[in-house]
């Protein structure tokens, strides 16, 4: 197994597959099949690790088409998405690059001070050293692999005894969906619900789509939320609320709302509008 991934269990026939510091898969199994929740950003192949967790047939589900989630879409034969596949640019992908190197260059003083002060990094986050082909990853050509079949809001997808049921939450992209698991009330968040900054920065995220997502779930009975970004890969149910209220807050123009200049990892300036336990990226 390459040493680019990490992967723990994390409930009842669901696997953390995490990229530590940039983005997390989710393998989730029923009794006859299992479903990948993305495919990562394709720095390595992701297929094989998924085979030494389980032995079941895999289907891939992206809960978007950015480059980050559709990486090693092309190492499966059954893909579903609800829009189409995108492989990002290779300019997009040399920026990214250049903020997994800047992420590498501050690792080290980071752990050291989480060491002697705050105890909060884990394998799930802790960055590990790129591939040394990675420079092949930035232009990787015309996407590749299936033509993901589409899928519409309220489908449900059976694994045996177990399904999942896709919930079309735009905001973050036009074809943003999340995952439910109906069984154990586990919700895989796309890049709806992130545990560090949201992104609503893009030209095509749109903010009040985001604030009627985010309210949706917030209605759904969920015992865990799993998600694709930053220091922590899963979060406690209340966390769904919380991020609705946020952008609650931020569709109605509440001014006590803090917001602070920032920069995303391509660079650009943002603005950073800060609550309790989230915080949302807004154009600059």
């Amino acid at each position: 197994m390459t040493p680019w991934f990490h992967v723990r269990p994390v409930a009842r026939g669901v696997w953390l597959i995490a990229e530590p510091a940039h983005v997390n898969s989710w393998l989730v199994a029923g009794d006859d099949r299992t479903v990948l929740v993305d495919t990562g950003l394709g720095i390595a192949p992701i297929r094989p690790v998924v085979e030494s967790v389980c032995s079941l047939p895999v289907d891939v589900v992206n809960t978007h088409a950015h480059f980050d989630h559709v990486g090693g879409n092309a190492e499966f034969s059954r893909v579903s998405a609800f829009g189409a596949p995108a492989a990002g640019a290779a300019a997009e992908r040399a920026a990214y690059l250049a903020w997994m190197r800047e992420v590498l260059d501050a690792a080290a003083a980071y752990r050291d001070l989480d060491r002697r002060y705050f105890h909060l990094l884990t394998a799930d986050s802790d960055p590990r050293p790129l591939p040394d082909d990675v420079e092949r990853w930035v232009d990787p050509g015309p996407p590749s692999g299936p033509e993901p079949a589409p899928l519409h809001d309220g489908d449900r997808i059976d694994l045996g005894g177990r399904t999942l049921t896709v919930l079309h939450t735009p905001g973050h992209s036009p074809d943003s969906i999340c995952l439910l698991d109906e069984r154990d009330g586990v919700l895989f968040g796309g890049d709806t619900l992130n545990s560090g900054p949201i992104y609503a920065q893009a030209p095509e995220c749109d903010l009040e789509a985001f604030a009627r997502s985010t309210a949706r779930l917030a209605e759904l009975e969920v015992s865990l939320v799993c998600m694709a970004h930053f220091g922590l890969a899963v979060a406690e149910p209340r966390y769904v609320v919380d991020v609705a209220e946020a952008f609650d807050r931020l569709v109605a123009g509440d001014p006590s709302v803090v917001v602070r200049p920032a920069r995303e990892c391509d660079g650009e300036e943002v603005r950073e509008a800060v609550f309790d336990r989230c915080s949302v990226y807004l154009p600059a």
